[in-house]
């Protein structure tokens, strides 16, 4: 067997591991408060800090278990995230299958959509109800995401709805437009960079380049709706400006990074 061959074969076999654990982890994590929700002495946004605590600690692990087998790299700079005040959307672009991932590995306390799939099942069903995590195909939508934000949490939405295309062009739907606009909303916006792409839409979990691609995070500026769009006019009109603004600013930053060329450089947490 020839030594790339051999690198093939530990990389889908490390990928395997790295996976298997995190299904694993989440398995554990699941049963563990399965059997915690009939307890009454805890008070319900105590079990959900703890919850999303879980969680974040849970995806931290999994991406350093897939940068020590060289799987990944990864850089974070966030600090304007982590210092935004509390009770906006949180957008980003998405490049790759581990993105939610990524972002819940640098932000401890944040509410997510779920599938009805994950809604529904036994064991996740019962750990993102606790979490507090809204349906992605609630009637309620938007009255849940008011009361999240007005509360002081910060949701986080992929506006793309999917991973980007091969093209990488950005293709924003109007659902985060249209609930930073319904709840006037600040929008905290986040750029994910994959390079080499890997993990994109139609590629396989094992499907990643030798050596691995680096992601870099980077939050910007938080984003005052009244710098972004004309708030007096109606507002399918705001939707629409909105979700053109987003676009141009994703792919803005996009295009600046693109135009350097990349330093692959060491990682860090």
């Amino acid at each position: 067997m020839t030594a790339s061959r051999m690198r093939k074969v530990w990389q889908i076999v490390s990928a395997g591991i790295s996976y298997g654990l995190f299904g694993l982890g989440a398995l554990v994590v699941g049963i563990f408060f399965r059997l915690m929700s009939p307890v009454t002495f805890i008070p319900a946004d105590k079990k959900q800090r703890m919850i999303r605590w879980s969680i974040h600690k849970g995806c931290l692990l999994f991406i350093r278990i897939m940068r020590f087998f060289g799987l990944i790299r990864y850089r974070f700079h966030v600090e304007s995230m982590k210092k935004a005040r509390p009770g906006h959307i949180i957008i980003a672009n998405h490049p790759s299958l581990i993105d939610v991932v990524l972002l819940l590995a640098v932000n401890e306390q944040m509410c997510c959509f779920v599938k009805s799939a994950v809604w529904n099942n036994f064991f996740t069903g019962a750990v993102v109800r606790q979490a507090g995590f809204i349906p992605n195909d609630a009637e309620q939508v938007l009255p849940m995401a008011a009361a999240k934000l007005e509360a002081g949490e910060n949701i986080l939405i992929f506006p793309e709805g999917t991973r980007t295309k091969e093209d990488n062009v950005i293709r924003f739907k109007r659902g985060a437009a249209n609930m930073a606009v319904a709840v006037d909303a600040a929008i905290m916006p986040v750029t994910i960079e994959c390079y080499p792409r890997a993990l994109k839409k139609g590629d396989k979990w094992y499907d990643i380049p030798e050596g691995g691609p680096e992601f870099t995070l980077t939050s910007g500026e938080l984003l005052v709706l009244g710098n972004c769009i004309d708030k007096t006019q109606p507002r399918p009109k705001q939707y629409r400006q909105l979700t053109k603004y987003l676009e141009e600013y994703y792919k803005n930053r996009i295009a600046d990074v693109q135009s350097v060329a990349p330093v692959i450089s060491g990682t860090q947490k």
